[in-house]
This record gives C-alpha cells, sequence and structure tokens, in this order.
C-alpha cells in the first residue's frame, strides 16, 4: 500500500465516547455486530446533546468576550500563488482504484483518493504558510491565543461559505464535536482525539467562539487546525448514517466539490465550486485554477504511463528512477519538450517507508527474530540497484523533522551473518536444502511479505532475494491497495512494506506505537507494539508543552522504536520529479518549501492556448525546449 500520494494517513483510536456523557473506557476489539450493539442507544439532536453537556458545549455573550486578547491574522507574509494564472480546463488523472465511499470519517474512509476528497480540499480555521511555516488565518478573519496556550478565540470570516451555499457560522463547529463524538459515525479514532484532546467550545455570537484544549499546547493552532461540519446537511445523527452517507459528498469549504452525477462507475469528476468563497483571500488567489479534475480508473500503473505519453493525463509521478531514465528516453514527445521534466527539492518530514513487523505474530514476537529481519534486510541493495542510487536511507521512523529528528541513531546494517547469529539466538540453527534456516522441529524461517500491487513489488522482490543469503524465506503476498490497507489495519499481516506520511511539525507517536492502539482493528499501530515504559514517555510527549522537554522525549521515543526493531526503515528522498505535458504552468518557483507533490496546493494552471498548440504540433516535428527543470532552492546541501 502507498501512502506516498496523500498527507498523514489519519490514524484510528481504541476509546469510545458514549452519545449521554462524557465517560470513556477501554474496549477490546469488537466486530460489526458488537459495534452496532455498542451505538443501538437513544438517538439524540444536536440541540439536546449540548444542553446535557453543559461543561463542553458553553454559551456566552461577546460582552464576556476577554478585552485583552491579541487578535493576528498572519497576513503579513508573501504571496506564493502566481498572478499569471489562469482559470480554465480539466486537469485529467489516474486512480489505481475506485474509493469505497465519499464518506470522510467512518468505515473505509482511509482510502488513497482522502486528499482530493479531504486533505487537500478543505479550508481550515488557520492554515500554516507552506514557505514561512507559520500560520495565517484562513476561514477564520482573526484568532487570538489565550496566555496558558490551552484557548484559542477565532472570529470567523462573514464571506466563509460551504460548497452549497450556506453561510459557516460557529453552530458548525458546535456541531463539529457532536458529530465526532457520536459512536454512529463508527470511527473509534475521532470519537477519542474530539474529546480527549478538547475540554470544550464556548459560543459568543454566529462568528465568534472559543475552542479550549484539555490542556496546554506549544502550538495550540496546530491542534485547533479544524475544519467546520455542516450542521445543516447531516442534522441528528442516527443508527444508519454510515450506510446512508455512503456515497453523499458532503459540503466542503474547500475550492472542488463532487456532485452525484459527476461520480461514475469508473471516474470521478470534482467541479470547481462557483463562486468560492475564497477566490479574493490573499493566500488563495490564483490557486485550483482547473475548473475541474477527472480522475479515471487505471489499475496497472505501467498502462497509466503509456496513456500519460498518448496525453490522456496532463502529469505524472516521475521519482521512481525507472520512469525518470530508461522510460522516458526515446520517448519524441520528451524529445521535443512537448512534455517536460521537473526535479523539485522540498523540505518536508520524510513518509516513514519500509519494513513494518507484526509483532504479535508467532515467531515474529522474539525480539531475536526482529533483530535478524533488521540485517536480512539489504535496503542499499534497493537504493543502488532499483533507485539507482537517488534516494537514500531512512534512519528513523521520523526522520526529517529537524531537532525532534534522533541525531545519532542509524538504520541497522546489511549483514547475513549478524541475522543468523539472532535467528540462531531464536532457535533456528539448522540451514534446509532450500538454503532456509529451521529450528530443531523443522519448522522453515518464513515469513508473508504484504506490498501493494505496483512498484513496490520490484523492491520486495528485491528484498527477498536478499533475505535468502541469511537464510530468510519472503514469501511476497501482492494485493490491490485496498485490499492491502484492509489486511493491515486488520492486523492480519506477518511483515508489510509501507509507509506513513506526516506534514505535521514535529513526529507522532501515541497513532502508531502506544500500547492501548495494539492488538485492536483499524489503528495505526500496525506493529503491534505494547511497551509499558514507552507508553509513559508518549503519555508524557503528548501532553509535554516544553519544547526542550519534548525534543528529548522524541529522541528517547525513536530509541525505543529502534531497539524493539518492529520497524525496518526504509529509503527517504529530498525531492519529488513530475513529468507534465507543456500545456501545464507553474509558478516561477515551481512550487513551495512544504509541498509533497506538484499539485499538493494547486499552484499550477492549464493554458488552454498552448495546449492547442502542443497537440497541433504533435502531427509535426516542432522543436520546444526540452531541458530538465531542476528547483533546489530547499537542497541539503549534504545531498
Amino acid at each position: 500500500m502507498d501512502h506516498s500520494s496523500h498527507p498523514f494517513t489519519k490514524p484510528i483510536g481504541l476509546l469510545l465516547l458514549t452519545m449521554s456523557a462524557f465517560l470513556l473506557s477501554a474496549c477490546a476489539p469488537a466486530s460489526d455486530s458488537e459495534n452496532e450493539a455498542a451505538v443501538a442507544e437513544d438517538v439524540v439532536s444536536p440541540e439536546e446533546y449540548y444542553a446535557a453537556n453543559p461543561e463542553f458545549f458553553r454559551f456566552s455573550t461577546l460582552e464576556e468576550l476577554p478585552s485583552d486578547l491579541n487578535w493576528q491574522d498572519g497576513m503579513d507574509q508573501p504571496v506564493f500563488s502566481s498572478p499569471d494564472a489562469i482559470r480554465g480546463g480539466t486537469l485529467r488523472a489516474f486512480m489505481l482504484n475506485f474509493p469505497p465511499t465519499v464518506r470522510l470519517v467512518g468505515p473505509d474512509a482511509n482510502h488513497s483518493m482522502r486528499s482530493v476528497f479531504l486533505d487537500d480540499n478543505s479550508v481550515r480555521l488557520t492554515t500554516r504558510h507552506p514557505v514561512t511555516g507559520k500560520f495565517f488565518a484562513a476561514l477564520a478573519e482573526e484568532w487570538a491565543e489565550s496566555d496558558d496556550k490551552q484557548t484559542v478565540y477565532y472570529r470567523l470570516r462573514p464571506e466563509a461559505t460551504f460548497s452549497d451555499g450556506e453561510p459557516v457560522t460557529t453552530d458548525d463547529y458546535f456541531y463539529l464535536f457532536y458529530f465526532m463524538q457520536s459512536p454512529y459515525i463508527r470511527d473509534l479514532w475521532y470519537n477519542n482525539w474530539y474529546t480527549e484532546q478538547f475540554d470544550g467550545i464556548t459560543r459568543y455570537d454566529d462568528r465568534t467562539f472559543a475552542i479550549h484544549l484539555s490542556g496546554p499546547k506549544p502550538e495550540p493552532l496546530q491542534v485547533i487546525d479544524l475544519k467546520p461540519v455542516p450542521a445543516h446537511f447531516h442534522g441528528t445523527m442516527g443508527p444508519d448514517w454510515v450506510t446512508t452517507n455512503q456515497w453523499r459528498f458532503e459540503p466542503t469549504t474547500g475550492p472542488y466539490e463532487l456532485r452525484p452525477e459527476n461520480r461514475r462507475q469508473r471516474s470521478i469528476r470534482m467541479t470547481r465550486v462557483e463562486n468560492w468563497w475564497a477566490d479574493d483571500h490573499k493566500f488563495y488567489r490564483n490557486r485550483y485554477n482547473p475548473t475541474a479534475k477527472l480522475y479515471e480508473v487505471v489499475p496497472d500503473f505501467n498502462l497509466a504511463y503509456e496513456r500519460f505519453k498518448k496525453g490522456d493525463f496532463d502529469l505524472f509521478g516521475l521519482s521512481l528512477p525507472e520512469f525518470w531514465y530508461e522510460r522516458s528516453e526515446g520517448v519524441p514527445e520528451f524529445e521535443r519538450g512537448l512534455i517536460r521534466k521537473a526535479v523539485f527539492y522540498n523540505d518536508i518530514p520524510q513518509p516513514s517507508v519500509g519494513l513494518w513487523i507484526n509483532s504479535a505474530k508467532p515467531l515474529l514476537s522474539d525480539l531475536n527474530i526482529r533483530k535478524g529481519i533488521q540485517h536480512a534486510t539489504n535496503y542499499d541493495r534497493v537504493i543502488n540497484r532499483h533507485f539507482r542510487g537517488d534516494f537514500s536511507r531512512l534512519n528513523t521512523s521520523a526522520d526529517g523533522f529537524g531537532e525532534f529528528t534522533h541525531p545519532e541513531l542509524r538504520a541497522r546494517e546489511f549483514s547475513p551473518e549478524k541475522a543468523r547469529q539472532y535467528f540462531a539466538e531464536a532457535g533456528f540453527t539448522e540451514q534446509g536444502p532450500d538454503g532456509i534456516l529451521r529450528n530443531s522441529e523443522g519448522q522453515r524461517l518464513g515469513f508473508s511479505l504484504l506490498v501493494s500491487e505496483g512498484p513496490r513489488v520490484d523492491v520486495a522482490q528485491i528484498l527477498k532475494e536478499e533475505a535468502r543469503k541469511a537464510g530468510l524465506d519472503l514469501t511476497i503476498l501482492a494485493l490491490e491497495p485496498t485490499s492491502a490497507f484492509k489486511q493491515v489495519l486488520e492486523k492480519q499481516h506477518d511483515i508489510v512494506l509501507s509507509g506513513w506520511n506526516s506534514t505535521l511539525p514535529y513526529p507522532r507517536y501515541w497513532e502508531g506505537f502506544h500500547s492501548s492502539n495494539a492488538n485492536v482493528p483499524q489503528t495505526n499501530n500496525i506493529s503491534n507494539t505494547a511497551i509499558p515504559e514507552m507508553d509513559v514517555l508518549i503519555d508524557q510527549y503528548r501532553e509535554s508543552t516544553n519544547l526542550e522537554e519534548k525534543i528529548a522525549l522524541a529522541h528517547r521515543l525513536e530509541e525505543f522504536v529502534h531497539e524493539d526493531a518492529a520497524f525496518v526503515p526504509g529509503t527517504k528522498v529530498p525531492f519529488y520529479r513530475v513529468a507534465f505535458w507543456a500545456w501545464i504552468r507553474f509558478p516561477e518557483h515551481f512550487d513551495v518549501r512544504l509541498s509533497e507533490s506538484a499539485g499538493h496546493h494547486g499552484l499550477f494552471w492549464i493554458d488552454p492556448e498552448l495546449k492547442e498548440e502542443i497537440l497541433d504540433e504533435r502531427r509535426g516535428n516542432s522543436q520546444r525546449p526540452n531541458d530538465i527543470l531542476v528547483f533546489d532552492e530547499w537542497k541539503d546541501p549534504e545531498i
């Protein structure tokens, strides 16, 4: 499963909040029937819910608003879009598989199209500027933080509306908590997060409110980076919410919407919201320029590339060396400059790509086995052979986070000798006729290696070949991405080649390593890590408001991850590479520092006149500039 196409995949937690009160209790893995029974309570309207929980949902007046607040808007930062951008045209792209739902929360909502529907398509209260890294007022007109960094006050923009034209008001933020705390969404992580991390919300008027955290945070704006949930759309939550909303696209504050008629059997067409409220916002002007984005299902990556070269799709990611080198050499459209290539060095946290070992599985629960697998994994071979030396070795699960990244930890080297020593400690001392180690009972040292169908299968094949040198047999199980992801979240895998993305300013450990998420389906602890001493540090890390303490805790937690050996660090890349038909235009600086892909911040546009020219030129032999565009302002000098 490949998460490189979208930001940090949302984690899913363990605790369930009932509708009647804010009572949290630990629970064991539950079946669908048990989950349905858990939510079979009386339906409660939003107003009844607010009245039943007055300590959380607070009502006040503007006269009671603190008078000494320091209101800010962040509008003194530089514009990063291009004034030359042109509005119009349809961006044509592909998706490997059709999304299982268009719901934004609940079962199966964590899929490869999530960023298209939600992460890159919603305007929240405040947003981190992708160049400076500081915040600016987005849906909010301005904000003010309390001195104790536990409350943030907001004033909403009067022009802010949902895609259906309804205004965004304080009511939609009250409703947000009613919605996210509801068991009817069947999403335990949201239930937990919107209860545990928040102490309440106060209404002052239709546009003014305050959100209270359960404790002070170093960056409260990061935690309260919230989107409204339209109260008028969902209304009173009930047991049938998940099925009723399977294919209902929630009105968005973002630039694109999915209308019912634009969801076809094998394609999805996102259309730009007419008279989008943020068109004149300083930091949204000249962005998200296509009037539509058409995504077509193409289940094979290679077929998608061939269709891109024919002009069926407008952009194609070329970070894989095979496509960057051989697959684009000698292609007339590249040589004539009709298709351009660009490499952009970004400055973002690295995805935690590597092997995630399910430590709850037989044999894999043995630390010696896991350490043996570490030394039996030859990622240097992958980098040099498959990635042509362009990529580097990841050292931790949190590379690229500045001071939060551990300065000394290094991934274990490939060493069949060391691997065999650890395997021997686990009882695997005899080598069978097939070269695979066995224990005294004749059991072979072998595990399944789950991987999504596509380019990563080739990586898995190299790892399999090299692991045999250490007496380890890896059986590759290549599944369609959605099926692979589902199997991993259900904790059915032995080892999976995967990665989690994060654009946060500091690493997260609770979702992936806390024991409360171990052995629980639908959580991000896919290694089933459960270390009591680590839990204590994770809890301290989550609650810490001291930057130096938080950095020290991050380093100690990463040492636990390293010693537990359930994550084998894979590869990292400090850039992205993209090919695009020359009618796609970019700003002079091409992209911004905190960007994951060429389309992440919607800075490009389609030039209709240029497109017509290039389509005509395809039948001739004209020549355009065909040099590789390199943007390396943010390049690490050590690379």
